[in-house]
């Protein structure tokens, strides 16, 4: 019995701090040949016990309890308590007690429906179909069935690249827990995707936070998280230029937010002081008709060549930026270019000192050309805010 109890006590501290990871919990008890089972789900603020035909609230302290009452009254008693990518199983028998923790295996039908032979065979996924296939099927990436779509094999990859992109980031990180805040989210396929990553690959703890001005969208990825238990993700309806972040967040980033919504996401990240930043620009019009190039005019007397140098000209710029913040930057083609244009990843990694010869760099180069951006704008925004502290109302 004080086994008993002190390996329940482990279950009942993860119902009570890993809540929002819970999937459920069963229950076997048997006697002879009979056996009795109970299920453990979410219900409101707590949990609902489900045995031998009642259903009753209960909370971490009660779960325990009705375990160690139910062993004592039964030869055999089992519980599988499961958590997003974690099973433990606790059995009681004559010969003892016995805990084991094993990663959530996929069933014969999930590894049956992951073979696909146009699949990259030496590649070692991060989101392997077998694993996440409930979310894959949510953004469009499985059948119903649970079969990989031929027509999505490219975006498949595409998502599972971004990830191996950004992983070293959050593998070396040492938060107690991380909070991830997209800009820009949409339909929120990356949140829902690096969520999966953290938690159930990376076993992390993590909060992820989504925001977006379209209310239609905001509501869409809110049932999609219903749909796929992922208690831990919350979505917003707000404008970027007046959201006010959350505090400690870890991860700011933003996948082909368009026009100056990049630059609102950078100046978030950079208004949090994000340890992370991972972004990928989508359509750059802001400095189109701004920029000038002194002695070099007739080379953008084609509209075509002055557009594409824009989309250069402005996000080597948003990455000057962000290096004069503090950051240390690098960019990468995270596709082809021959599946969008609009493939380059500006990943950013905070040093935690300003660098005041990139931002030297930065002034002279927005100098010549005579640009002024959003983020510009919020920058400046930012260092003439006026704190007042909790010391300042005292005086």
């Amino acid at each position: 019995m004080a086994k008993l109890q002190l390996l329940l006590s482990g279950i009942s501290a993860r119902l009570m701090k890993n809540r929002d990871y819970f999937v459920y919990a069963t229950f076997s008890f048997v006697s002879g040949k009979k056996q009795f089972p109970g299920r453990l789900e979410r219900a409101d603020d707590g949990y609902a016990l489900t045995f031998q035909g009642a259903t009753k609230p209960v909370d971490a302290t009660g779960v325990c309890m009705f375990f160690t009452e139910q062993a004592q009254k039964f030869e055999e008693a089992r519980l599988d308590y499961t958590e997003r990518g974690t099973v433990i199983t606790l059995t009681v028998t004559p010969r003892g007690v016995q805990m084991k923790q094993t990663e959530r295996q996929a069933g014969a039908e999930e590894k049956t429906a992951a073979v696909n032979p146009l699949l990259d065979s030496g590649r070692n996924y991060l989101i392997r179909v077998d694993q996440a296939a409930a979310l894959l099927r949510e953004i469009g990436i499985l059948t119903a069935e649970g079969k990989l779509k031929n027509d999505m094999i490219r975006k498949y990859n595409q998502i599972d690249h971004y990830v191996e992109l950004v992983a070293p980031m959050f593998e070396r990180d040492d938060s107690e827990e991380i909070v991830l805040l997209d800009c820009a989210c949409g339909k929120s396929y990356l949140s829902f995707v690096m969520n999966f990553y953290l938690r159930e690959v990376l076993h992390r703890r993590c909060r992820v936070i989504g925001v977006d001005i379209n209310e239609r969208v905001v509501e869409e990825s809110r049932a999609m998280a219903k749909r796929l238990g992922y208690h831990n993700m919350v979505f917003q309806c707000a404008d970027l230029r007046v959201f006010q972040p959350p505090q400690n967040v870890t991860a700011v980033i933003s996948l082909h937010a368009c026009d100056i919504a990049t630059d609102l996401a950078l100046a978030t990240a950079l208004r949090t002081r994000a340890k992370y930043i991972a972004c990928v620009p989508c359509c750059h019009k802001e400095l189109l008709d701004q920029y000038r190039l002194p002695g070099l005019e007739p080379l953008m007397r084609s509209g075509v060549f002055k557009a594409r140098f824009n989309d250069v000209l402005t996000d080597s710029m948003r990455a000057l930026r962000l290096e004069a913040a503090g950051y240390k930057v690098s960019v990468v083609e995270y596709i082809s270019p021959l599946d969008t244009p609009k493939n380059l990843l500006i990943r950013a990694v905070r040093s935690g000192r300003d660098n005041p010869y990139a931002r030297q760099e930065y002034e002279s180069v927005r100098a010549l050309l005579g640009t002024t951006s959003e983020l510009d704008r919020q920058c400046g925004a930012m260092e003439n805010d006026l704190f007042v502290t909790d010391d300042d109302l005292l005086l």
